[in-house]
C-alpha cells in the first residue's frame, strides 16, 4: 500500500517586470538576477497512510493545484520534498491525454500507455472500465460527442482500472453527476475494495 510524506514543500515562481528582463537574464552574461521569486506554496507538512484522504480546500490562486501537481509528480517543488511509496495515478485535468477524433476505447489504450499501463492490462480491464464509466455504448464513439461527465467518467475508470497506490484527483470529479461522485468515494473509502491514499 502507498504512503505520502510531504516536508517543507514550497513552490516559488520567476516573476519578472516584462519580457525583455526575461530575455536578458537567459542570454546576457555575467548572470545577474532580474527576476523577484513568488511564493504561492511555503512550509506544507503532512503524512497520508494507506486508506487515509485529504481534502485541500481554498479560494481560487490558492496552490491547490500546484500542491497537486508537486504531489504527482508533474511539478518540481522549489523547497522541501515529497515522498510516495507505491504507484501513483493523477487526474490532473478533465480529458488530458485524450484526443477527440480518437473513439473512447482508443483513448483508453493511448492515456492508459501514457500512464504507464501494458496494453495486456488495458485490453484485461477494458469490459471493467466500460462498466464503471457507464457510457451506454459510447465507448466505440469519438471523444468529442462525449460530455463533460462522460470524459471525466472515462477518464477515472481508466486512471483506476489497475488500482494505483496513491490517487490525486484535482477537480475533475466536479464535472460529475452527485450518482458517480458518490460511488467514487465509496470505492476509495471502502478498505475492503481498495484504500489508497486518496488528496483531491
Amino acid at each position: 500500500m502507498g504512503s505520502i510524506v510531504v516536508s517543507g514543500l514550497g513552490k516559488a515562481f520567476k516573476q519578472y517586470d516584462n519580457r525583455w528582463q526575461r530575455l536578458a537574464e537567459w542570454i546576457v552574461p555575467g548572470g545577474r538576477v532580474r527576476h523577484e521569486l513568488k511564493w504561492v506554496l511555503r512550509g506544507i507538512d503532512f503524512r497520508l497512510e494507506p486508506g487515509e484522504a485529504v481534502g485541500i480546500i481554498g479560494l481560487n490562486g490558492a496552490g491547490k493545484s500546484t500542491l497537486l501537481k508537486m504531489i504527482s509528480g508533474t511539478m518540481l517543488p522549489t523547497e522541501g520534498a515529497v515522498e510516495i511509496n507505491g504507484r501513483v495515478a493523477a487526474l490532473l485535468e478533465l480529458g488530458l491525454g485524450f484526443h477527440p477524433d480518437f473513439t473512447g476505447r482508443q483513448n483508453v489504450m493511448m492515456a492508459g500507455q501514457l500512464m504507464g499501463y501494458h496494453t495486456a492490462d488495458l485490453l484485461a480491464q477494458m469490459q471493467a472500465i466500460e462498466a464503471f464509466a457507464e457510457l451506454d455504448g459510447y465507448l466505440d464513439q469519438p471523444v468529442r460527442v462525449y460530455s463533460s461527465g462522460m470524459q471525466m467518467r472515462l477518464a477515472f475508470s481508466v486512471a483506476t482500472c489497475v488500482r494505483p497506490d496513491v490517487l490525486v484527483v484535482d477537480e475533475a470529479l466536479s464535472v460529475g453527476d452527485a450518482y458517480f461522485q458518490q460511488r467514487v468515494l465509496s470505492v476509495s473509502g471502502n478498505s475492503s475494495a481498495w484504500a489508497p491514499p486518496f488528496c483531491w
